[in-house]
């Protein structure tokens, strides 16, 4: 019997060693003082009903110290104070055009806002985000490198108890875009992040902006293919410190229905190697977790095995959890709890996805 126990822990270890290297080489945006060069910045925002949002992320901007940027707001049909708010806080506000056939809102949002921008770079920001004190410049600083498109993943806020239940969202967004692995920027299939979004005018007009993924739901996924192809390298970077988010503030419900919207398409279109980095890596915690059941059966020399490899996964998990956000240490010692939350909302969103099903966000349909 203890051979088993020993084989089984020994597998569970080896999956484990996959956490390291699908996350091997993290790295934020360089903490520079001020950018060699200065070009005009569009940041864009599509917003639909999103005056909360926007009360945040407006007054991070304006308060920014870089010399040449507009803010433009894509009012998305919003049945809110969305557009009053924008105004009032000194933003120039696009009321969006009528949705048409074939676009998903927010592509159609962003494409509107890249035809009115002025700036040589475009800022594709959600509205869920805020910029910490002299982050735009920062990032501005990532245009001196013009043979490459920069997306930022924020660092997630998490003030409510419920919130904890993002950890492995947003962990496994993270490792999704296969940009931080063991192979850093020579790895195939780099992904980008939709959240904040960093591309020049002439990347964006070569591969044909927002109109190449009309009717994607992860359009930044999407996005990086004709970017990759047209010979644009997709830089990855980490926001604590510059740019962060507070995902679904309106409570359970909220926090289900907006991972359930994407998060299987996201999968979908992962990179294979990142893909089963990540499955090997979950498959550790929970045979991990299953370990825990041997305890009553367990030799002494075993039950300390098990302990033992335990606490290693919570200590990858909260290595891991704390450079997506501010989640909770135990949040990391009780992982099992977040980890079968995510297990189990990914497989109600793939069944509903293989019969069809809607998922209602934001007064749409997506599919």
């Amino acid at each position: 019997m203890d051979l088993f126990f020993w084989l089984f822990l020994g597998l569970t270890g080896c999956f484990w060693v996959f956490g390291w290297v699908v996350s091997a080489r993290f790295r934020r945006v360089p903490m520079v003082e001020s950018p060699a060069a200065t070009p005009k910045i569009s940041i864009l925002i599509p917003a639909r009903d999103e005056e909360d949002n926007l009360s945040r992320l407006i007054p991070s901007l304006v308060s920014q110290d870089y010399p040449d940027f507009e803010i433009i707001v894509i009012d998305d049909q919003s049945q809110d104070a969305t557009a009053t708010l924008a105004t009032e806080n000194g933003a120039q506000v696009l009321s969006g055009k009528p949705l048409p056939e074939g676009w998903y809102g927010k592509p159609w949002a962003c494409q509107q806002g890249a035809e009115a921008a002025k700036g040589e770079w475009f800022l594709f920001l959600d509205a869920d985000t805020a910029l910490e004190e002299g982050a735009l410049s920062r990032i501005a600083a990532l245009t001196e490198d013009a043979g490459a498109v920069h997306s930022i993943c924020p660092f997630h806020r998490v003030e409510s108890p419920y919130e904890e239940l993002s950890a492995f969202f947003n962990v496994i967004m993270l490792l999704g875009m296969n940009a931080f692995s063991m192979k850093g920027d020579e790895a195939e299939g780099i992904g980008l992040f939709g959240q904040a979004l960093l591309i020049s005018r002439e990347q964006y007009e070569k591969v044909g902006g927002h109109e190449v993924v009309k009717q994607e739901v992860l359009e930044n996924f999407h996005l990086s293919r004709p970017l990759a192809e047209a010979g644009y390298e997709c830089r990855c970077y980490l926001g604590k410190g510059t740019i962060w988010m507070r995902m679904f503030p309106e409570g359970f419900d909220d926090l289900v229905r907006g991972w359930s919207k994407g998060f299987v398409s996201g999968m979908d279109n992962t990179p294979r190697n990142a893909l089963i980095g990540i499955s090997l890596w979950l498959s550790g915690l929970i045979m991990s977790t299953i370990s825990l059941t041997f305890l009553p059966l367990a030799g002494s020399t075993v039950l300390i095995g098990i302990l033992v490899l335990y606490g290693l996964c919570a200590i990858q998990t909260l290595y891991l959890i704390k450079h997506a956000g501010s989640f909770s240490t135990w949040s990391a010692l009780l992982f099992p709890i977040g980890l079968f939350f995510y297990q189990g909302l990914f497989f109600r969103a793939l069944r509903r996805k293989k019969q069809g099903g809607q998922v209602q966000w934001k007064g749409r349909d997506v599919a």
